[in-house]
């Protein structure tokens, strides 16, 4: 046996698993480490108070197992309670603990409070209130701050407001418990009458930051916010923090800067929430110049940056981010990061960027049944490599979020058949589909004709899934009659939509009466967008396309002229792929291109054999 047994001389190892657990225990007992109610009481206390939950059960088994009269001291009942979180396990405990004949003390009321914080369940708190005064603990400080922030955070402010109004002695917890109560809640009017009530000696840098961040957060604050932050006698890296990434929030980025630039410090927040602000109004140039100037770049910000240019359409350059990332950093990219770079090669088509990744992946043995597997499955898709998602899907399509990237991918490339087959399989596992999951289905029916097929989906995704039909899958409903020719009902869709249709609707319709050469149709659809302030360029395009299939010149002519005088220009959709180690680009109907007689005498070849 070892010749100290002292609890604190004993090195834990990690422990993941119940034979891990099993083993250590065994140790224990034969190291003589529970022989003696001293010892046995310290490994207690030690092992309940590990960050690593196998370690805090041990504690609880080693406790309720032990043959000494340990169960009588109440600071060990205590560290049980606590070594149990959050869980239903720390009820019990105390539960135990009466039973016992221990008397519970202010400690094991406020611990028993704190474990309900996340899982508040009023019924609870109301016993455990019972308990402390038919106990007498309700004059003690501790007990009764736990009290207000249990039932702030279950809502029930005029409880936590009784507990506040009756205690003889309050302290700046009490006070900051009941303003950050009301303030988390959008109530500011009783934040700011609470506030107003204390003295000057007792409002802290948490009640002038409470009351900021309150201010910050609700609609139309962000003055009262500047306010409170003016009259602050003393203001830390938080305080600024918050008035800055207040304005950040409502995009007031003049405001914003102005405060970065005369806060006496920064820290990597300020630096975030400010490059963030600026690519979320499309600032990139001057989120990229603030990043470059940061005296020090976390991980974090780094992956601020990525989605800030994917966000904004600059995947090129997200793309020699990352590789800067990773050839002059001394950083390991995450999760984030990988699928933040899989949806830039996806925008780009760089299949090559894409398999070299994924082999990164591999190698680095990131798990894919999270966000980056779904990032993986779309980036094959995009690119084409119908295979190698379905692949990935099968390694990894464990979350409805994996089941909309495979079926989103097949719609895209016309498979049709094969994304129903996929999503019914996914009903058959009690999947429940969601918003997504049945744009893709609708997408894909539209893409591949199945017309019959689509409007069942549609009928599936209201009466057995119960989910309300949104914009964009009555924009699917149009697209998929428009294509069939049924053009009636398609302006039937959009006459019973319960909401607006959007330019893409009808764009989508106009599109379709063009196809069908619908000349009647076609003005009908162009004179409802116009009336909803939804006609735009494309639309005045389409229009005027449908007059020309018919022979309607002067027709033409007159919409050419609406475009100019309205100054209205259509701007040219284009898409890019990679090849031969470059992108091509093209537009339509594009014939800059070095290989322009090569690409179209290919496509004059296999037109007959294409599926439209």
């Amino acid at each position: 046996p070892p010749t100290d047994l002292s609890p604190l001389s004993i090195n834990l190892p990690k422990c993941r698993t119940l034979n891990h657990i099993n083993q250590l225990h065994a140790h224990f007992i034969t190291a003589g480490l529970l022989h003696s109610p001293a010892i046995a009481g310290g490994l207690i206390l030690r092992l309940s108070s590990s960050p690593d939950p196998p370690l805090r059960l041990l504690a609880r088994r080693i406790f309720f197992s032990s043959s000494f009269p340990i169960q009588n001291h109440p600071f060990l009942w205590n560290a049980i309670i606590k070594s149990s979180g959050d869980s239903p396990a720390a009820a019990l405990a105390f539960s135990l603990m009466l039973a016992a004949g221990v008397p519970a003390d202010c400690f094991s009321f406020s611990l028993l409070l704190k474990s309900c914080f996340k899982n508040p369940f009023l019924h609870l708190g109301l016993q455990v209130h019972a308990i402390v005064i038919k106990s007498h603990f309700t004059e003690e400080l501790y007990v009764d701050n736990c009290l207000i922030g249990f039932y702030s955070r279950c809502g029930h402010f005029e409880l936590a407001r009784r507990v506040f109004d009756r205690m003889l002695q309050k302290d700046s917890v009490s006070w900051n418990s009941m303003i950050h109560g009301y303030a988390k809640n959008g109530r500011m009017d009783k934040a700011r009458e609470l506030f107003g009530m204390m003295e000057d000696w007792e409002r802290d840098l948490v009640s002038w930051n409470t009351m900021i961040r309150g201010y910050a957060t609700t609609s139309n604050g962000i003055d009262d916010a500047r306010e409170v932050f003016d009259e602050m006698p003393v203001r830390d890296l938080v305080s600024w923090n918050l008035m800055i990434d207040g304005y950040v929030k409502l995009g007031r980025m003049e405001e914003a800067a102005a405060l970065f630039e005369i806060m006496p410090a920064k820290d990597v927040i300020s630096w975030a929430s400010l490059i963030g602000g600026y690519m979320e109004v499309g600032r990139v140039s001057l989120a990229r110049r603030l990043f470059d100037d940061m005296p020090e770049r976390d991980l974090v910000t780094w992956n601020m940056m990525l989605a800030g240019y994917v966000k904004n359409g600059s995947f090129v350059e997200a793309l020699d981010l990352f590789h800067q990332m990773r050839t002059q950093v001394n950083l390991t990219p995450d999760a984030t990061t990988i699928a933040t770079v899989l949806s830039a090669i996806s925008e780009l088509g760089r299949i090559r960027d894409g398999v070299a990744v994924h082999e990164y992946v591999k190698r680095n043995h990131f798990p894919l049944h999270g966000k980056l597997g779904v990032a993986l499955i779309d980036m094959y898709a995009k690119c084409g490599h119908l295979e190698d998602a379905l692949l990935v899907f099968e390694a990894s399509g464990d979350t409805v979020d994996h089941w909309n990237a495979i079926i989103g991918g097949l719609a895209i490339h016309g498979q049709g058949e094969l994304a129903l087959e996929l999503f019914h399989a996914m009903q058959n596992l009690l999947l429940k589909p969601d918003d997504i999951t049945f744009i893709g289905v609708l997408n894909a029916c539209s893409h591949a004709g199945l017309v019959d097929e689509g409007l069942e989906c549609f009928e599936i995704m209201k009466s057995v899934w119960g989910l309300e039909p949104k914009v964009q899958h009555y924009g699917c409903m149009v697209d998929i009659l428009g294509r069939a020719g049924r053009l009636e009902d398609a302006w039937k869709v959009i006459e019973e939509m319960p909401m607006l249709p959007n330019d893409v609707i009808w764009r989508s319709l106009l599109s379709a009466c063009r196809k069908h050469e619908d000349l009647l149709m076609g003005q009908k659809v162009a004179e409802g967008s116009v009336q909803r302030g939804f006609c735009d360029s494309s639309s005045y395009v389409l229009l005027s396309n449908i007059y020309a299939s018919t022979g309607l010149w002067r027709n033409v002519g007159l919409v050419r002229m609406i475009m100019r005088q309205r100054d209205m220009r259509k701007i040219p959709g284009c898409s890019w792929i990679e090849l031969g180690g470059g992108v091509h680009e093209f537009v339509v109907g594009d014939i800059s291109h070095p290989m322009t007689a090569e690409i179209y005498a290919l496509l004059e070849l296999v037109h007959p054999q294409l599926v439209l």
